[in-house]
C-alpha cells in the first residue's frame, strides 16, 4: 500500500495528535509503579505511528524506542526528532536480550498481523520485560455492535476484529502473571449509573477501543504497588448497557402503570370505564411487547450478519493458508532440484579436472621423449622408414597406378646396370617382404598393360614401355611394313 495514503487515511480516521495524546494518557498510571523498580526506563512501542506514544513518554521521563514499517509514519517521527526507525514489529522484539525492558506497547497493531505471529509477538515480549514489567495492547473493541460490524473493516489493513477475552487468554497462556481489560475511549456520561440511555446508545455507546494490560510475574511486594490500577473499572461493556436500558425501560413501564392506577383509582368509578382503562392498559403493555421484540430481533440479526462476516473471513484465512503452503512446498522442490543439479555439476567438474590432470601428464611424457637424445638419434630411421611404408600404406588409387608404371621401367633400366643390380638385389633377398612387394606392383603392371594396348597408342608393342613421339612414328612405319608384306 502507498505510504502516503495510509498517512492520510490515519490524519482524517484516527484523529488528530493532540486528541489521541490525551487518550493515550490513560496507560501512564500502569507505568508509573515501575520507576519505583528500576533505575532505567527503556520502553519498545510495535507500530509507533505517527510517534504521539514517543512523544509522551519521552516528556514523563521515560527511554523509549519505536518501530514501524510505514516510511509515511516514520516520516511524521523524524519531523519531530523523536526515536523511531523501520523495522518488523516481531523482529525487533527478537533482537533484544532477555529482561531488558519494562514495557512492550502496541496501539491498534494486534488486529493488522495474522493470529499465529501476535502468539509468538506476545511469547517474545514476555521474554524481554522484566520482571512486573507491562505489556500494553490496544486493539479496536467487536464488542461495540458499531465498532464489530462497521468501523473495524474500514482500515483495509485489518485482519480480523479480536475479543477481549480472546486477548486476555493469550496474555495468560502465554505466562503473564495476570492480564486486564481496560476500555477506552466511551462518551463520559455513560458511566454514570442515572444517565437516560435509548436504543442508540446501547448499539453505538460500548467502548469503541480496549486494551490487555499483562504484568510479567514478581515477588508479592513488586506487584502490590500495582494493585489500584489493576483492580479499577474501566469503561462500559456491552453487557452493562443492555441491562441498564432493560432496567431504565422496566422502570418507565412501571412508572406508566402506577400512574394508571392512580388515575383510576381517583377518576374511574363506573365499571365500564374500568374495563376500558383495563384494555388501554393491556394495549400498552402489548406495544412496549413488541417494541422490545423488535428491538432483540434487531439485535440478533446484527450477530447473525457479524457471525457470517467472521466465518467469511476465516474461510478466507484458510485459503490464504493452503496457498502458503503450496507455495513453501514448491520452493522446498525447488531447492531439492537445484541441490541436485549442484551436485551433478560438482562430479563434472571433478572428472573434468581428472582427465585435465591425465591429459596433462600425458603432455609431459609426450614432451620428455621427444626431447630425449634417442628421439634424435632415430630420427633419420624414422624419416627412411616413412618414405618406404608410405606407398604401401596409401589407399589412394593415384599413388597405385604411378608405382604400376614406374616399377617396369625401373626394371629395365636396372637390368642394363649389372653394377646396381647386384648391391640391390642383396638388399632384396634381406627383405623378402619388399621383394614380395615389388613383385607384385610389377605383375600387375604387365597385366593392366596387356589389357589396354589395343587401345592405347602410346605404348609400345615390344616391352610396353611408353615412346616418345618419334617412337610412335617408327612403330607405324614397321606396323605398315609388315602388312604391306602379308598382303
Amino acid at each position: 500500500m502507498d505510504d502516503g495514503f495510509y498517512r492520510a487515511f490515519e490524519d482524517r480516521y484516527r484523529g488528530s495528535r493532540e486528541l489521541i495524546t490525551e487518550r493515550l494518557k490513560a496507560y501512564l498510571p500502569f507505568l508509573s509503579p515501575l520507576k519505583a523498580l528500576y533505575q532505567d526506563y527503556p520502553v519498545l512501542d510495535l507500530g509507533c505511528g505517527r510517534g504521539e506514544w514517543l512523544e509522551l513518554l519521552t516528556a514523563e521521563g521515560y527511554a523509549p524506542t519505536g518501530v514501524d514499517l510505514d516510511e509515511g509514519m516514520l516520516e511524521a517521527c523524524r519531523a519531530l526528532d523523536l526515536p523511531a526507525r523501520k523495522a518488523d514489529a516481531l523482529s525487533a522484539l527478537k533482537e533484544l536480550a532477555d529482561n531488558s525492558l519494562i514495557a512492550v506497547t502496541g496501539f491498534h497493531i494486534a488486529e493488522h498481523i495474522p493470529f499465529p505471529v501476535l502468539q509468538e509477538l506476545v511469547a517474545e515480549a514476555l521474554r524481554v520485560l522484566r520482571p512486573a514489567g507491562l505489556l500494553i495492547l490496544e486493539t479496536p473493541n467487536a464488542e461495540s455492535l458499531v465498532v464489530g460490524t462497521n468501523s473495524f473493516y474500514l482500515d483495509p489493513t485489518h485482519e480480523r476484529p479480536l475479543p477481549n477475552l480472546l486477548m486476555s487468554f493469550l496474555a495468560e497462556h502465554a505466562g503473564f502473571a495476570k492480564s486486564k481489560i481496560v476500555r477506552l475511549q466511551e462518551r463520559p456520561e455513560l458511566r454514570e449509573e442515572s444517565t437516560s440511555l435509548g436504543l442508540w446508545e446501547v448499539l453505538a455507546g460500548t467502548s469503541p477501543d480496549y486494551a490487555v494490560v499483562g504484568q510479567k510475574q514478581a515477588v508479592t511486594e513488586q506487584l502490590e504497588d500495582f494493585a489500584p490500577v489493576f483492580d479499577a473499572a474501566y469503561g462500559v461493556s456491552l453487557d452493562q448497557l443492555a441491562v441498564r436500558y432493560d432496567q431504565a425501560l422496566e422502570r418507565r413501564l412501571k412508572g406508566i402503570e402506577g400512574e394508571l392506577v392512580a388515575a383510576r383509582d381517583e377518576f374511574v368509578t363506573h365499571d365500564g370505564l374500568q374495563a376500558l382503562m383495563d384494555r388501554l392498559h393491556a394495549q400498552q403493555t402489548d406495544q412496549l411487547v413488541l417494541l422490545q421484540d423488535r428491538f432483540s430481533q434487531d439485535v440478533d440479526a446484527q450477530q447473525q450478519r457479524f457471525n457470517q462476516s467472521i466465518l467469511s473471513l476465516q474461510q478466507h484465512c484458510s485459503g490464504l493458508q493452503t496457498s502458503l503452503t503450496n507455495v513453501q512446498k514448491s520452493h522446498g522442490e525447488a531447492i531439492a532440484q537445484t541441490e541436485h543439479v549442484r551436485q551433478e555439476l560438482n562430479a563434472s567438474l571433478g572428472n573434468a579436472h581428472h582427465w585435465y590432470l591425465r591429459a596433462v601428464a600425458y603432455e609431459q611424457q609426450l614432451q620428455a621423449v621427444h626431447a630425449s637424445t634417442s628421439w634424435r638419434l632415430t630420427a633419420p630411421l624414422r624419416v627412411v622408414m616413412r618414405a618406404i611404408y608410405w606407398p604401401f600404406r596409401s589407399g589412394k588409387s593415384s599413388v597405385g597406378r604411378t608405382l604400376r608404371r614406374i616399377v617396369p621401367h625401373a626394371r629395365l633400366w636396372v637390368g642394363r646396370r649389372p653394377a646396381i643390380q647386384r648391391p640391390l638385389m642383396a638388399v632384396l633377398n634381406r627383405s623378402p617382404w619388399l621383394a614380395a612387394k615389388l613383385r607384385q606392383l610389377h605383375q600387375s603392371a604387365v597385366h593392366a598393360d596387356a589389357a589396354s594396348n589395343a587401345s592405347d597408342p602410346q605404348h609400345g608393342v615390344i616391352d610396353h614401355a611408353p615412346l616418345t613421339e618419334r617412337g610412335r612414328d617408327i612403330e607405324r612405319a614397321l606396323m605398315q611394313a609388315m602388312t604391306k608384306d602379308l598382303n
